[in-house]
């Protein structure tokens, strides 16, 4: 029974750390005992979930306690010092967590009256929670001193004690396989820029990227995407969105689309930093390749512009941040 439960129940990692069984016999207390005899334990509640009751309540007192610092998502735009974003941060990363916990329940229902935070408010927290984060991977450009070197910040231990960068944001949780690009495709074809409700349904779209962790970079991409071929074009977008066949020329489109603002967007990085274009080509497609950042590509390139030791760390730095950036934002999975 326990080996047939592990088999079809197995976890995985922080977005999935509980497995669900449906059980139509009534074999509580014979699995209870069972896990006492050979998990080596006599507290169930290591392995067993507890009761949706129980955590319902800490669902519930915890958004209540979090509220009361934080009564609206507005809030968060106030907090200016990093010790203030960081207290934001943790606070609804233990909420992130039991949401993700609470969902698992059959019993959990979206919009049940006693919990103090709506979804939406949820939803709309979290796109705070990710905006914070953008600002910690996209960081001001650093200013160098008369020397040419960027002051490094004093050293910091645990999460508690250090600096956003310090952070884990359990962005696997935020992620919901449902939003991919097929989705997104999905709800673009639905649009119709004559109807009543167009201006509605595109932010829609745009506010469902923003809001999940993994395709919120890419929200401006689609954005620049529905304004070349539907907001300028709406005449071919309505005739040409759908083949008789049933499908759609859509996903090309866009891939051709995604495909020429990569390019451009290189480009532009090559010219701005006097890098040649063929060696971030390269640099892209190894990472592309081998899911690895070939740094060696680019530190060649860079030692023949014979740079000081300082200057040429601090160029490479800014070009990984740039790359990233662009993988980010036109990789697809």
């Amino acid at each position: 029974m326990l080996q047939a439960f592990s088999r079809t129940n197995r976890v995985l990692n922080e977005k999935k750390r509980f497995g669900k069984i449906v059980c139509f016999r009534d074999m509580k207390s014979n699995v209870d005992d069972a896990i006492k005899l050979f998990s080596c334990t006599n507290n169930i509640e290591e392995i067993v979930r507890p009761a949706f009751d129980d955590v319902k309540k800490e669902y519930i007192q915890l958004t209540k306690d979090f509220l009361k610092t934080y009564p609206s998502p507005f809030s968060v735009d106030e907090l200016i010092s990093e010790p203030e974003k960081k207290s934001f941060v943790l606070q609804f990363r233990d909420i992130i967590r039991k949401h993700t916990e609470i969902k698992i329940y059959d019993e959990f229902e979206e919009d049940d009256v006693d919990f103090p935070m709506s979804e939406q408010q949820f939803a709309d927290f979290t796109s705070k929670y990710l905006d914070i984060l953008d600002s910690v991977i996209q960081p001001a450009e650093p200013k160098d001193t008369n020397e040419g070197i960027v002051a490094e910040p004093p050293p910091t231990y645990g999460e508690e004690a250090g600096t956003l960068d310090d952070i884990d944001f359990c962005l696997e949780l935020l992620h919901s396989d449902i939003i991919n690009v097929a989705y997104i495709i999905e709800l673009i074809s639905d649009l119709d820029p004559y109807s009543d409700d167009y201006a509605e349904k595109r932010k829609h779209i745009i506010d469902t990227m923003i809001k999940d962790a993994e395709m919120r970079n890419k929200a401006k991409l689609i954005d620049g995407f529905i304004q070349k071929n539907v907001d300028e074009d709406k005449e071919n977008f309505m005739k040409n969105k759908d083949k008789i066949d049933g499908s759609s020329d859509l996903e090309e489109r866009l891939n051709n689309y995604v495909r020429e603002e990569k390019e451009k967007a290189l480009r532009l990085l090559s010219e701005k930093e006097n890098v040649p274009l063929e060696a971030l080509n390269k640099y892209i497609s190894e990472y592309d390749y081998l899911q690895q950042e070939r740094t060696d590509i680019l530190q060649d390139v860079l030692k023949e512009q014979h740079l000081g030791l300082i200057k040429r760390r601090n160029k490479l730095k800014t070009l990984l941040d740039q790359l990233r950036t662009i993988i980010r934002t036109f990789n697809w999975d």
